[in-house]
């Protein structure tokens, strides 16, 4: 009996090709808006716009990276600031501190 004779019967070996294609699971992660970086993410981060750069501090990359007594800090610190834009009547800063608000409370509604 020879090698042959004993592998005329055999299927033949698949290749790479075939075993990529009998993958039975994906293998693509559940998206959490954490990205891979050293530490956590930077207390302000930079926004360009069409008026030009703005620092801002409620990404879903920071938010994401803040532990539950972060954001609370933060909240108060965004409410204390709105409060603040609105008695000396700067209504557009405390629109977009209210929006900065509501991204921080809905970070923290999602961990709740």
């Amino acid at each position: 009996m020879t090698a042959d004779d004993a592998s005329a019967g055999d299927p033949p070996p698949p290749t790479a090709r075939d075993l990529v294609r009998r993958r039975s699971r994906s293998y693509a992660q559940d998206e959490t808006g954490r990205h891979h970086h050293m530490g956590g993410a930077p207390e302000r981060q930079p926004l360009l716009t069409d008026e030009g750069a703005t620092l801002i501090g409620t990404s879903a990359v920071q938010l994401a990276s803040r532990t539950v007594p972060q954001l609370q800090a933060q909240r108060d610190r965004v409410l204390a600031a709105m409060a603040c834009a609105a008695d000396e009547l700067r209504f557009e800063d405390a629109a977009r501190l209210r929006d900065d608000l509501v991204a921080v409370d809905a970070e923290l509604a999602r961990r709740t």
